[in-house]
């Protein structure tokens, strides 16, 4: 049946496939990633329930809001530490040797690390409702959309973050940037409002950060129950959707110049 499939699809499905059959065969690496998983949630989990008090923006609680960020760390942000796990300065070259199209080359190598987020996200979410009591107010067609977007910003940076890489060898400052701006400003665990409370204005350098708009909208969709055809629930999820599709093409540019600047300078292989 997979054979009949376009061929480029049976290629991704083989490089899903060997990292799949590569993680298993670890048996205590997959026990001590699920184990991290759910031991972070809940660590996450006690300290919010100490400080539990409301959050306004989302109509919910601090546990609530918080579980969902952590969600969204663990659900979505793996993507783009797999596309740098996996292609990085020191193994493109070998890699880019088996012949395969960039597109096929990308999806294949970071397929199970997105399908594993996945899986590992069914133990995370059963900790934080069943254990600390978070309360979803859930809109599926909402948090689908949101997932998505949300991924192709992430899959976007990452491909950046690599294409930058293959020329630098190192890791690249716009990158290495956001991330940390994402550690203090995007709002995974706390709202973002509270950094007015120490720079008054502060909050607002948030939303120019794409991790922002993605707390953000996950957390509509998870928290509030907000559909898509609510105005001002609208207008969030296409500012995001923009992003997305600005980001998605600026990507495959910066990725196709790195490494054709490295092949040209004869450092593809160097690191």
């Amino acid at each position: 049946m997979i054979t009949e499939l376009p061929i480029e699809i049976v290629k991704v499905w083989a490089l899903t496939k060997r990292d799949m059959r590569n993680w298993t065969t670890y048996r205590s690496q997959m026990v001590t990633t699920i184990l991290s998983g759910m031991l972070g949630i809940a660590s996450w989990g006690f300290n919010a329930t100490y400080r539990n008090r409301a959050v306004t923006e989302y109509n919910t609680d601090y546990v609530s809001f918080l579980i969902v960020g952590i969600l969204v760390a663990n659900l979505i942000l793996p993507l783009g530490q797999g596309i740098q796990q996996r292609l990085n300065p020191w193994t493109l070259e070998t890699t880019l040797m088996t012949g395969l199209r960039t597109p096929t080359l990308v999806l294949g190598n970071v397929a199970w690390t997105y399908i594993l987020s996945l899986l590992l996200s069914t133990p995370q979410f059963i900790v934080g409702v069943y254990i600390f009591g978070a309360n979803l107010n859930v809109n599926i067609v909402s948090l689908i959309l949101a997932i998505a977007i949300s991924s192709v910003i992430v899959f976007s940076l990452a491909i950046i973050s690599t294409g930058l890489r293959i020329v630098t060898k190192v890791s690249d400052p716009v990158t290495w940037g956001l991330n940390f701006a994402q550690l203090l400003l995007a709002g995974m665990t706390f709202p973002i409002q509270h950094l007015d409370d120490f720079v008054p204005g502060l909050s607002r350098i948030s939303w120019l950060l794409p991790q922002t708009w993605i707390y953000h909208i996950v957390r509509l969709s998870a928290l509030g129950g907000a559909s898509i055809l609510q105005r001002d629930v609208a207008v969030s999820f296409l500012v995001t959707l923009l992003i997305a599709t600005i980001l998605l093409p600026l990507s495959m540019r910066v990725f196709r110049w790195g490494l054709s600047r490295a092949k040209r300078e004869g450092t593809l292989g160097w690191y």
